[in-house]
């Protein structure tokens, strides 16, 4: 093939995913064989290179098959592991801090939606995980974080370039704005009907567009949000339980201490003192 010269202007030109974040650790296992079962203080992704299993999210179940990607949102109880019993399959996963979530969010990457996703592009993403594990075997080498962080954000680019556009619809920037202010107002008692008619809809309407924009109904949403917003505030701040539950929409701390434990798989108190700093 004959060499030719290359000139592109590459200004004004939109990225997928502009910025790469600092990756904040890594690991490789060949053979897995245990089950994970919990939730993480952090985002993590989970890139499943060989082997099969299952993954229950939320209150979701999904079919794992290599190559795909699972990820593990801050504050969301998740279970996932090789099937049949006995089996085992090769991953490698990347963690993240869960102050990046809206940065992830932006870049189309949310488990509300897609918590678990295949991989396309098999032989790139081959080719980068062996990269990256070379790297890994000597951090402190000058320059091997920087390249570590840059093939990372490479590994996720691939996986989600070879995933279908989820079809736009009218409501959606209608709703990504609503959510952003239910977010951020977590303490109120949000109502499905009223929250429809500031969108001029129906509140059936607004429930069937809310869970194919989110993958998840309106009260398993809001849910969620609430126990993640709790997480931040056991880990970040000394406020008391009971403030917190106030903080995130519960009259009554001991109904907020039960759903935590149930959703979370853990008590508050317990999690503070795990992941508290």
């Amino acid at each position: 093939m004959r060499a030719e010269h290359v000139f592109r202007p590459m200004e004004g030109l939109s990225r997928v995913m502009p910025f790469p974040p600092t990756v904040s650790a890594l690991g490789y296992l060949p053979v897995k064989t245990n089950w994970v079962q919990g939730e993480f203080d952090r985002i993590v992704f989970c890139f499943i290179l060989k082997g099969e299993g299952r993954l229950y999210y939320g209150n979701r179940e999904y079919a794992v098959q290599a190559p795909c990607v699972l990820a593990g949102w801050p504050g969301v109880y998740l279970e996932y592991g090789p099937k049949p019993e006995g089996a085992s399959w090769e991953e490698l996963y990347l963690d993240y801090s869960f102050e990046l979530t809206p940065l992830f969010e932006t870049w189309g990457i949310s488990p509300a939606q897609h918590p678990a996703w295949p991989i396309a592009s098999d032989h790139v993403v081959r080719r980068l995980a062996d990269e990256l594990i070379g790297y890994a075997r000597d951090v402190e080498a000058r320059g091997a974080p920087d390249r570590i962080d840059r093939i990372c954000h490479r590994l996720l680019l691939e996986s989600v370039l070879a995933q279908p556009a989820m079809p736009d619809t009218p409501y959606d920037a209608m709703l990504d704005q609503l959510r952003g202010r239910v977010m951020a107002q977590l303490y109120l008692a949000h109502d499905t009907k009223a929250l429809a008619g500031e969108c001029s809809m129906t509140e059936v309407t607004f429930r069937r567009y809310w869970k194919r924009r989110y993958g998840l109904p309106f009260k398993h949403d809001l849910i969620n949000m609430r126990m993640q917003e709790a997480c931040r505030l056991l880990v970040r701040t000394k406020l008391e339980v009971k403030e917190i539950a106030t903080r995130v929409g519960f009259t009554d701390p001991h109904y907020f201490s039960h759903r935590f434990t149930t959703l979370i798989g853990t008590p508050a108190t317990k999690y503070r003192n795990g992941f508290g700093s």
